[in-house]
């Protein structure tokens, strides 16, 4: 049982089913009664377990979604809630709650027309801006982390948002695993100078490579590759890219090609990657942020929404 304590937001919830599980915390959809308020909303909400590493973590994505604030290609934190259990401090992070699902599920089913694509990558590529902005990497960017919401946009059907910075490298951050061999993220989207630790903002632009391939094909772009023992030898080897499918137009293989030069110092950043002919398609002039607002898909019409 909770109990709850001093915390910077006080708001009455309801778990009404796991969303997801990790070594680290568990996702609840919870029902949240606001302080002077009488109805129902929705929101994710992540719990840590009762062991420190779990609550540190979960503290430092806390302080890395503040960061946030108002980006509508990242998950909006609401606040932060305690309580104890079994004599152990709880931390509960209060988020927005994404109705349709992960990204990897949707691409999962099949494969995208290159509208969708370019307007997808669009969506990516201004949330890596902000994040990268504030001098954090992701280090775990792939398609079942991030999260699809309804759109403002006709041409859109969904908006993206990339949540999930448990694994995030923050400005000030050694990298202390330099020169090791080992996976820090999820295998198939990290680059080769990730393999030996060097965890930098070129990182993330690999991954949206290979998400993009995803996203084309409805297969992981190193869907030929069985176990991790060849893919550590490819990438902190080899230093290989993933193959980028012959069908492509120009734009989209020049694009992917950006996306993994071998040297990340030469790769291309997300703000580089916005005026490339393949996103400039679809957006010939640039967007501007639009803030997303608190709570912005409630409970009510939700309900609704299902019906």
């Amino acid at each position: 049982m909770q109990v709850p304590v001093k915390s910077e937001y006080m708001a009455e919830w309801k778990n009404l089913r796991v969303l997801g599980k990790g070594s680290y915390a568990v996702v609840y959809l919870a029902g949240v009664i606001l302080p002077k308020e009488h109805k129902w909303r929705f929101a994710a909400v992540k719990t840590s377990n009762r062991y420190s590493f779990s609550f540190d973590s979960l503290q430092k994505e806390k302080r890395i979604l503040e960061l946030f604030k108002g980006c509508q290609e990242i998950i909006q934190y609401y606040f932060c809630q305690y309580s104890l259990e079994e004599s152990s401090v709880i931390c509960n992070l209060f988020m927005e709650f994404a109705p349709h699902g992960s990204f990897g599920d949707l691409i999962r089913k099949k494969a995208l027309e290159e509208k969708e694509v370019i307007i997808y990558t669009h969506m990516l590529l201004k949330g890596l801006c902000c994040i990268h902005r504030e001098g954090v990497v992701h280090c775990d960017l792939k398609p079942d982390n991030i999260l699809l919401f309804p759109s403002s946009d006709a041409h859109a059907k969904y908006q993206l948002k990339i949540a999930d910075f448990g694994l995030s490298k923050t400005r000030g951050e050694t990298n202390d695993d330099l020169g090791k061999i080992r996976f820090r993220g999820t295998p198939f989207y990290m680059s080769p100078e990730s393999v030996v630790g060097f965890m930098e903002a070129p990182l993330d632009i690999w991954s949206l490579g290979c998400i993009v391939i995803e996203m084309i094909t409805g297969s992981p772009a190193w869907c030929d590759i069985q176990s991790q023992q060849k893919l550590i030898w490819k990438l902190g080897f080899l230093q290989e890219a993933p193959k980028i499918p012959n069908e492509l137009n120009w734009d989209c293989k020049n694009f992917l090609s950006k996306c993994f030069v071998k040297d990340p110092k030469e790769r291309w950043t997300a703000k580089m990657l916005l005026d490339h002919p393949f996103i400039q398609k679809e957006y010939p002039t640039s967007s501007t942020f639009n803030p997303s607002s608190f709570f912005s898909y409630d409970i009510v019409s939700f309900v609704s929404h299902k019906r």
